[in-house]
């Protein structure tokens, strides 16, 4: 069993129980009126139904010591991904989304994987504008410009 799916389940697991508590927060209703946080609960109850699945399913095929199970984890690269993400979220509406999203793809790109910088500058770029081409083109949505830039 490879040690990546069990930190991978693990994450996911986390990820929805924390989910399911904020769609919670929002107030689910009932099926006749539904709340804000309805769908989002629903669907948080469902993913980490299968985390959990997935994580039960990991842990009964595990085999050797515990201490092998953490043993080829980057953890630096896991704190730099997870700080990463939530100095984005703190500086989004400072910065604006474009330019907030372009620095996190770069973090992301250049000290995750490292990348050449030429790579990590086109694939920034590119994510950031099919980002905007999606949400702003497509879905009509107002993204924060950015108080920096007098947005």
């Amino acid at each position: 069993m490879k040690k990546t799916y069990l930190t991978a389940n693990l994450f996911w697991l986390a990820l929805a129980t924390a989910a399911a508590i904020g769609a919670w927060q929002l107030g689910v209703g009932d099926f006749h009126t539904p709340g804000a946080g309805f769908l989002p609960f629903y669907a948080a109850i469902l993913f980490g139904g299968f985390a959990l699945i997935s994580l039960l399913q990991d842990l009964k095929a595990m085999t050797g010591p515990g201490s092998e199970l953490w043993g080829d984890v980057r953890w630096a690269r896991w704190i730099v991904m997870v700080v990463s993400l939530f100095l984005y979220v703190a500086v989004l509406e400072w910065l604006g989304f474009a330019t907030a999203t372009f620095l996190l793809m770069l973090v992301l790109f250049r000290i995750l994987e490292p990348y050449r910088w030429t790579t990590v500058l086109i694939f920034s770029l590119l994510t950031m504008g099919c980002a905007y081409l999606f949400f702003v083109v497509l879905l009509e949505c107002r993204l924060p410009g950015g108080s920096l830039w007098g947005f």
